[in-house]
Protein backbone atom coordinates (compact mmCIF):
# COMPACT_ATOMS: atom_id res chain seq x y z
CA UNK A 1 0.00 0.00 0.00
CA UNK A 2 1.84 3.62 -0.91
CA UNK A 3 0.29 6.60 0.49
CA UNK A 4 0.53 10.17 -0.80
CA UNK A 5 -1.15 12.39 2.13
CA UNK A 6 -4.54 11.47 2.66
CA UNK A 7 -4.84 9.08 -0.56
CA UNK A 8 -3.64 5.83 -0.21
CA UNK A 9 -3.31 3.46 -3.43
CA UNK A 10 -3.28 -0.32 -3.27
CA UNK A 11 -4.89 -3.83 -4.31
CA UNK A 12 -8.79 -3.70 -3.32
CA UNK A 13 -7.49 -7.05 -1.49
CA UNK A 14 -4.95 -5.22 0.51
CA UNK A 15 -7.27 -2.44 1.66
CA UNK A 16 -6.67 -1.75 5.77
CA UNK A 17 -9.46 -2.30 8.33
CA UNK A 18 -9.24 1.08 9.78
CA UNK A 19 -7.98 4.25 7.97
CA UNK A 20 -6.86 7.73 9.04
CA UNK A 21 -10.17 9.65 9.13
CA UNK A 22 -10.79 11.64 6.14
CA UNK A 23 -8.53 9.75 4.03
CA UNK A 24 -9.13 7.97 0.69
CA UNK A 25 -8.34 4.25 -0.67
CA UNK A 26 -7.93 4.05 -4.09
CA UNK A 27 -8.03 0.42 -5.43
CA UNK A 28 -5.62 0.22 -8.17
CA UNK A 29 -6.73 -3.22 -9.67
CA UNK A 30 -10.43 -2.28 -9.74
CA UNK A 31 -12.36 0.76 -9.99
CA UNK A 32 -13.34 0.60 -6.45
CA UNK A 33 -12.72 3.98 -4.19
CA UNK A 34 -12.80 3.60 -0.12
CA UNK A 35 -13.12 6.58 2.00
CA UNK A 36 -13.02 6.35 6.02
CA UNK A 37 -15.43 8.76 8.44
CA UNK A 38 -15.11 9.44 11.79
CA UNK A 39 -15.30 6.29 12.78
CA UNK A 40 -11.71 5.08 10.83
CA UNK A 41 -13.72 2.45 8.64
CA UNK A 42 -13.11 2.54 5.10
CA UNK A 43 -16.51 2.67 3.04
CA UNK A 44 -17.56 2.24 -0.59
CA UNK A 45 -17.93 5.43 -2.26
CA UNK A 46 -17.38 4.43 -6.09
CA UNK A 47 -20.75 3.95 -8.38
CA UNK A 48 -22.53 6.83 -6.55
CA UNK A 49 -23.68 9.64 -7.96
CA UNK A 50 -21.32 12.89 -8.32
CA UNK A 51 -23.78 14.83 -5.78
CA UNK A 52 -23.66 12.49 -3.39
CA UNK A 53 -19.48 11.77 -3.89
CA UNK A 54 -19.30 15.64 -3.73
CA UNK A 55 -20.89 16.05 -0.15
CA UNK A 56 -19.40 12.68 1.31
CA UNK A 57 -15.87 14.33 -0.13
CA UNK A 58 -16.78 17.42 2.10
CA UNK A 59 -18.42 16.02 5.24
CA UNK A 60 -14.71 13.83 5.11
CA UNK A 61 -12.66 17.24 4.58
CA UNK A 62 -14.46 18.66 7.54
CA UNK A 63 -14.09 15.36 9.89
CA UNK A 64 -10.60 15.93 8.64
CA UNK A 65 -10.03 19.04 9.52
CA UNK A 66 -11.62 18.38 13.20
CA UNK A 67 -9.53 15.20 14.03
CA UNK A 68 -5.77 16.71 13.41
CA UNK A 69 -3.97 19.68 12.73
CA UNK A 70 -0.71 21.98 14.17
CA UNK A 71 0.40 24.86 15.11
CA UNK A 72 3.55 25.72 14.12
CA UNK A 73 6.08 28.83 15.03
CA UNK A 74 8.91 30.12 12.98
CA UNK A 75 12.29 31.58 13.82
CA UNK A 76 13.79 33.97 10.68
CA UNK A 77 15.94 30.64 9.86
CA UNK A 78 13.59 29.74 7.25
CA UNK A 79 13.10 33.02 6.18
CA UNK A 80 16.91 33.86 4.68
CA UNK A 81 17.48 35.11 8.09
CA UNK A 82 18.82 33.37 11.64
CA UNK A 83 17.94 31.38 14.30
CA UNK A 84 16.83 33.20 17.62
CA UNK A 85 20.41 32.66 19.73
CA UNK A 86 21.47 33.21 23.52
CA UNK A 87 24.02 32.51 25.47
CA UNK A 88 23.45 30.65 28.53
CA UNK A 89 26.45 31.94 31.25
CA UNK A 90 28.32 30.04 33.88
CA UNK A 91 25.60 31.21 36.21
CA UNK A 92 22.55 29.60 34.93
CA UNK A 93 24.46 26.38 33.95
CA UNK A 94 21.93 23.39 35.87
CA UNK A 95 19.36 25.55 35.87
CA UNK A 96 15.84 24.94 34.15
CA UNK A 97 14.91 27.71 31.92
CA UNK A 98 12.36 28.54 29.67
CA UNK A 99 13.71 29.17 25.53
CA UNK A 100 14.09 32.18 23.94
CA UNK A 101 12.59 32.31 20.19
CA UNK A 102 11.71 35.46 18.46
CA UNK A 103 9.08 34.23 15.19
CA UNK A 104 9.48 35.59 12.20
CA UNK A 105 7.12 38.63 11.48
CA UNK A 106 5.04 39.30 8.28
CA UNK A 107 6.66 40.58 4.95
CA UNK A 108 3.65 42.29 2.99
CA UNK A 109 3.71 40.97 -0.50
CA UNK A 110 6.28 38.49 0.28
CA UNK A 111 5.31 36.06 3.17
CA UNK A 112 2.97 35.44 6.26
CA UNK A 113 5.66 35.11 8.80
CA UNK A 114 6.58 32.21 11.31
CA UNK A 115 3.27 31.65 12.55
CA UNK A 116 1.16 28.56 10.71
CA UNK A 117 -1.96 28.26 12.57
CA UNK A 118 -3.89 24.93 11.11
CA UNK A 119 -5.59 23.85 14.75
CA UNK A 120 -8.73 21.78 14.76
CA UNK A 121 -11.51 24.08 14.67
CA UNK A 122 -12.42 23.26 17.78
CA UNK A 123 -9.38 25.41 19.39
CA UNK A 124 -9.89 27.74 16.79
CA UNK A 125 -13.61 28.38 18.00
CA UNK A 126 -12.33 28.39 21.91
CA UNK A 127 -9.43 30.99 21.05
CA UNK A 128 -8.44 33.00 18.15
CA UNK A 129 -4.75 32.54 19.29
CA UNK A 130 -2.76 29.36 19.57
CA UNK A 131 -0.07 30.57 22.15
CA UNK A 132 0.57 33.79 24.17
CA UNK A 133 4.06 35.35 25.21
CA UNK A 134 6.46 37.42 22.29
CA UNK A 135 9.10 34.72 23.02
CA UNK A 136 11.68 37.42 24.92
CA UNK A 137 13.83 36.62 28.11
CA UNK A 138 11.15 36.27 30.72
CA UNK A 139 7.56 36.31 28.66
CA UNK A 140 7.83 32.74 26.72
CA UNK A 141 6.19 31.25 24.04
CA UNK A 142 3.38 29.27 26.20
CA UNK A 143 0.96 27.29 23.68
CA UNK A 144 -2.79 27.21 24.63
CA UNK A 145 -4.87 23.97 24.99
CA UNK A 146 -7.59 25.08 25.16
CA UNK A 147 -10.87 23.24 23.04
CA UNK A 148 -9.24 19.92 23.82
CA UNK A 149 -10.83 17.42 25.51
CA UNK A 150 -9.58 14.29 27.47
CA UNK A 151 -9.31 11.83 23.68
CA UNK A 152 -7.13 13.95 22.69
CA UNK A 153 -3.11 13.89 22.40
CA UNK A 154 -0.71 16.00 21.47
CA UNK A 155 3.13 15.90 20.67
CA UNK A 156 5.31 19.43 20.97
CA UNK A 157 8.13 19.44 17.98
CA UNK A 158 11.34 21.59 18.96
CA UNK A 159 14.40 22.53 16.78
CA UNK A 160 17.49 23.81 17.83
CA UNK A 161 21.15 23.85 18.08
CA UNK A 162 23.78 23.96 20.97
CA UNK A 163 26.91 25.07 21.39
CA UNK A 164 28.57 24.46 24.41
CA UNK A 165 31.80 26.40 25.39
CA UNK A 166 33.27 23.60 27.46
CA UNK A 167 34.05 19.88 26.04
CA UNK A 168 31.64 16.74 27.59
CA UNK A 169 28.49 19.23 27.82
CA UNK A 170 24.92 17.30 28.40
CA UNK A 171 21.78 19.67 27.13
CA UNK A 172 18.26 18.14 29.05
CA UNK A 173 15.02 19.64 27.74
CA UNK A 174 11.68 18.94 28.88
CA UNK A 175 7.65 20.45 28.36
CA UNK A 176 6.29 22.33 31.72
CA UNK A 177 2.62 21.69 31.64
CA UNK A 178 0.17 24.29 33.73
CA UNK A 179 -3.12 22.24 34.73
CA UNK A 180 -6.96 24.16 34.32
CA UNK A 181 -8.10 25.81 37.84
CA UNK A 182 -10.26 23.15 38.64
CA UNK A 183 -7.60 20.29 38.70
CA UNK A 184 -7.02 18.04 41.34
CA UNK A 185 -3.80 18.12 41.98
CA UNK A 186 -3.26 21.43 41.23
CA UNK A 187 0.50 21.40 41.10
CA UNK A 188 1.22 21.99 37.23
CA UNK A 189 4.40 19.06 35.77
CA UNK A 190 6.76 18.63 33.32
CA UNK A 191 7.48 15.95 31.18
CA UNK A 192 11.04 15.44 30.18
CA UNK A 193 12.77 14.51 26.56
CA UNK A 194 15.58 12.81 25.80
CA UNK A 195 18.58 14.05 26.56
CA UNK A 196 21.47 15.58 24.02
CA UNK A 197 25.09 14.60 25.09
CA UNK A 198 27.71 16.73 23.58
CA UNK A 199 30.75 14.53 22.91
CA UNK A 200 32.28 15.66 20.61
CA UNK A 201 33.95 18.94 21.93
CA UNK A 202 33.19 22.07 22.63
CA UNK A 203 32.83 25.10 20.20
CA UNK A 204 31.09 22.86 17.99
CA UNK A 205 27.12 22.91 16.81
CA UNK A 206 24.98 20.32 18.24
CA UNK A 207 21.88 19.71 15.86
CA UNK A 208 18.96 18.56 18.45
CA UNK A 209 15.33 17.74 17.56
CA UNK A 210 12.97 16.86 20.59
CA UNK A 211 9.41 15.41 20.45
CA UNK A 212 7.44 14.75 23.46
CA UNK A 213 4.02 12.70 22.89
CA UNK A 214 1.50 13.55 25.45
CA UNK A 215 -2.28 12.91 26.45
CA UNK A 216 -5.10 15.64 27.36
CA UNK A 217 -5.98 14.27 30.95
CA UNK A 218 -8.70 15.30 32.80
CA UNK A 219 -6.31 18.03 34.55
CA UNK A 220 -5.00 19.85 31.41
CA UNK A 221 -8.47 19.61 29.23
CA UNK A 222 -10.59 22.73 28.63
CA UNK A 223 -12.93 23.19 31.93
CA UNK A 224 -14.19 26.43 31.04
CA UNK A 225 -13.58 29.06 28.51
CA UNK A 226 -10.26 31.11 29.02
CA UNK A 227 -9.42 28.11 31.55
CA UNK A 228 -7.57 25.03 29.90
CA UNK A 229 -4.27 23.45 30.14
CA UNK A 230 -1.09 25.03 28.82
CA UNK A 231 2.52 24.18 27.62
CA UNK A 232 5.75 25.81 27.29
CA UNK A 233 9.43 24.41 26.45
CA UNK A 234 12.60 23.98 28.34
CA UNK A 235 16.35 23.37 28.60
CA UNK A 236 19.27 22.95 31.06
CA UNK A 237 22.69 22.68 30.45
CA UNK A 238 25.47 21.47 32.56
CA UNK A 239 27.86 23.68 30.38
CA UNK A 240 27.67 27.62 29.36
CA UNK A 241 27.03 27.79 25.68
CA UNK A 242 24.96 29.13 23.09
CA UNK A 243 21.02 27.63 21.86
CA UNK A 244 19.73 28.67 18.59
CA UNK A 245 16.02 28.05 18.52
CA UNK A 246 14.57 27.22 15.05
CA UNK A 247 11.25 26.34 15.65
CA UNK A 248 8.24 24.66 17.83
CA UNK A 249 5.05 22.88 16.87
CA UNK A 250 2.50 21.39 18.15
CA UNK A 251 1.18 18.55 16.61
CA UNK A 252 -2.73 17.84 17.51
CA UNK A 253 -4.92 14.65 17.02
CA UNK A 254 -8.22 15.76 18.50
Amino acid sequence: MKQTQNQFFGKVGQIPHRLPSGSIYVCTDTDQTFAAGTDNIPVEISGIDDATKAELLEVLELSKQNAQGYYGLLSGIYFDGSATSIDIPVEQVDIWQDVVMTIQAPVSGVHLGGIADERVTKMKEANNAGHTGTGASGDPIVFLLEGLQESSSCTLRTSLTFEPDEDGGRLDSRIYLERHSAALPSADFTIDAAGLAMESGADEPYPHLVSVQFFIGDTINTNATGDAGKIKFQIKSDVAGTVSMNEMALFIQF
